[in-house]
């Protein structure tokens, strides 16, 4: 299948649908009780922190209350498998990122749920990945380049596991650029960064708002980011592009979603609801000081950035093999 034809069927999946004129009831009387959020992450990090700042405005915008419930295990699969099973009445939503709508679907055939089970509703937000040294590290990104071409069996990175997206990222930097260094898996971040901060990982590739503290604080340095501009809370930082590696400007993001078979005109309403979130002042700066952006899209919008990054980072993962069954 070529990528323009699984591009337009993972779009139909999706269930990319116009809003109904027959629906505008059910967006009329949408909410009339309060909405359970999941998140697939624990209490606190950044997924979580996340839809907290958003839904604390949606409670408003909706005028019914949200709460956030921290469903975590398998990899963001349980919260997943729960939201897809959750009647599609608009009462239960997800937040995640690409780990559970692109990546994980490319690394295993046995998940408890499909990326065309859910409804896209609109991004949250977006951030860079970013490669990050322990401070004993000496030099930027491409000194450090130089050191690994010199010495590869001396140098290694970290990751939080197999097909995670600090793995996948380097896996891409390495495999596009003709270098192989040794990856170290951790069961998830805090193992990752305990060991980092102790000086015994010179190296992992995390999401900014995962690395933003301890760089501040200056407990680790990121040498490098992913956004294809530099980014606005970290202008001294080199982006990769500029850096002469082209292939790794993307973002990461966090987005919202229903279980397939929502209503349209709800998906419209809840997409409509964080449109005009988006512009408030407040809820921009808490999500700024995260180091992320604050982001909307159509349904639309947000199915054709999943269908489109599923074919870029599929062609990352095929050809080296990597799968978690």
């Amino acid at each position: 299948m070529n990528d323009a034809i699984l591009r337009r069927t993972l779009l139909q999946a999706l269930g990319v649908t116009a809003l109904p004129i027959a629906a505008a009831r059910a967006q009329q009387a949408y909410p009339d009780r309060s909405i359970r959020v999941v998140v697939p992450y624990a209490a606190g990090g950044g997924t979580d922190v996340t839809a907290r700042a958003a839904t604390l405005r949606l409670t408003a915008e909706l005028g019914q209350q949200m709460p956030v419930d921290n469903r975590t295990g398998a990899n963001t699969a349980i919260g997943a498998e729960y939201v897809a099973r959750a009647r599609p009445d608009g009462y239960t939503l997800f937040v995640s990122g690409s780990t559970t709508f692109v990546l994980l679907p490319l690394l295993t055939r046995r998940l408890p749920f499909q990326t065309s089970d859910f409804a896209p509703v609109s991004q949250l937000t977006r951030f860079p990945m970013a490669c990050v040294v322990n401070p004993s590290v000496e030099g930027g990104f491409p000194e450090i380049v130089a050191r690994i071409q010199r010495a590869p069996n001396e140098f290694l990175y970290a990751h939080t596991g197999i097909g995670s997206s600090g793995h996948l990222m380097g896996e891409r930097l390495f495999m596009t650029h003709g270098l192989r260094l040794t990856s170290v898996p951790y069961r998830g971040f805090a193992p990752t960064l305990v060991d980092m901060l102790a000086g015994r990982i010179p190296m992992t590739f995390e999401s900014v708002p995962a690395v933003m503290p301890f760089h501040r604080d200056g407990r680790v340095r990121i040498v490098a980011v992913s956004s294809p501009e530099r980014w606005e809370s970290l202008p001294d930082v080199p982006t990769f592009r500029e850096l002469g590696y082209n292939s790794m400007a993307f973002h990461g993001w966090f987005g919202m979603v229903a279980p397939a078979g929502t209503p349209a005109a709800i998906v419209e309403r809840l997409s409509q609801a964080i449109a005009k979130i988006s512009t408030d002042p407040g809820y921009r700066e808490a999500i700024a000081g995260t180091g992320q952006q604050v982001v909307h899209n159509t349904p639309a919008e947000f199915a054709s950035l999943i269908a489109t990054e599923t074919v870029e980072w599929r062609s990352v993962i095929e050809p080296l093999n990597i799968s978690l069954d």
